[in-house]
């Protein structure tokens, strides 16, 4: 695999939203060693905002490492299963720290392996993804007994907690007492708002960004102006996730087609995959309407 293979998703553009996680992120990690209380932190949003990819980008920053001691994990990251049990946690984290018996024992033997190896590899914070699957959207309720355990983990173990999910992460932590008195104001990733000035400018700056790191190696349309701004933001819907899965399938097209170039067109092939040929067609040129549009709004102003 190529480095363009990847350009991509290497790619990381810190908006304020991001930047905020990460600032926040970086506080709980350095104060997480003087134990003073647990630090709780969640980050929230629709699909394809960007929650999983700042939680890599973090951990990125602390990567595992080996010493003459043992392993060292300074973030211990889990995805939430569909449907959460004590069990089936604790063997994933277990798994996820290095331990090939993480199948062995009772619960509670688990549980205390767990805190033991977290303490040997120097853990300084916990990241769970996926943090709404402790809601059961089907019975509508929180499993507290997941969360009760978590809550007792982190509170022994005085590691930084950091969860990410969507918007139901919220109801599992208003609904628990105890986890709720540990978590601060949620940081929310956005879906952008063409009609708000703020959110605009920063869509567009974040459409910059991706133009300067893509441009060094293709030559495709600015992204920069407003009517291309708008033509990306109503075939992304304002979602960080989806431009840069469009943007991959437009670099990876290429690339197989060996051009140095990428066209309007390219952007319309993803969408072709995503809704089918006939709604590929229509985005296609539903693209050219709104600019059209948009042109003629800029007019009349």
């Amino acid at each position: 695999m190529s480095d363009l293979d990847c350009l991509v998703k290497n790619i990381i553009v810190p908006h304020s939203a991001f930047q905020r996680a990460i600032t926040c992120m970086d506080q709980m990690y350095k104060y997480a060693t003087y134990k003073v209380e647990t630090l709780c932190l969640a980050i929230v949003g629709e699909l394809r905002t960007g929650k999983t990819e700042v939680m890599t980008y973090f951990r990125e920053k602390h990567p595992e490492d080996r010493d003459s001691e043992g392993k060292n994990v300074p973030i211990l990251r889990v995805t939430t299963p569909s449907k959460p049990t004590v069990k089936s946690l604790v063997e994933l984290m277990l798994y996820a720290i290095g331990d090939e018996k993480f199948g062995t024992g009772t619960e509670n033997g688990k549980t205390s392996r767990l805190l033991k190896l977290m303490r040997l590899a120097g853990t300084r914070m916990v990241m769970i993804d996926e943090f709404q699957h402790f809601f059961d959207k089907g019975s509508h309720k929180v499993m507290h007994h997941v969360a009760d355990w978590l809550k007792i983990l982190v509170d022994e173990s005085k590691v930084a907690l950091v969860v990410a999910g969507l918007e139901s992460c919220s109801v599992v932590i208003d609904q628990n007492e105890q986890l709720a008195g540990r978590f601060g104001r949620a940081i929310h990733m956005p879906r952008f708002d063409w009609e708000e000035d703020e959110q605009r400018n920063e869509f567009i700056s974040i459409l910059e960004a991706f133009q300067v790191e893509i441009g060094q190696y293709f030559d495709f349309p600015r992204f920069d102006t407003q009517e291309m701004a708008f033509r990306i933001y109503c075939g992304t819907g304002g979602l960080i996730g989806y431009l840069s899965k469009f943007l991959n399938k437009a670099v990876w097209n290429a690339l197989d087609d060996q051009r140095k170039s990428i066209s309007l067109e390219d952007f319309a092939m993803p969408m072709k995959l995503r809704f089918g040929k006939v709604m590929s067609i229509v985005a296609y040129y539903y693209l050219h309407l709104v600019a059209a549009l948009h042109r003629r709004h800029r007019r009349n102003c």
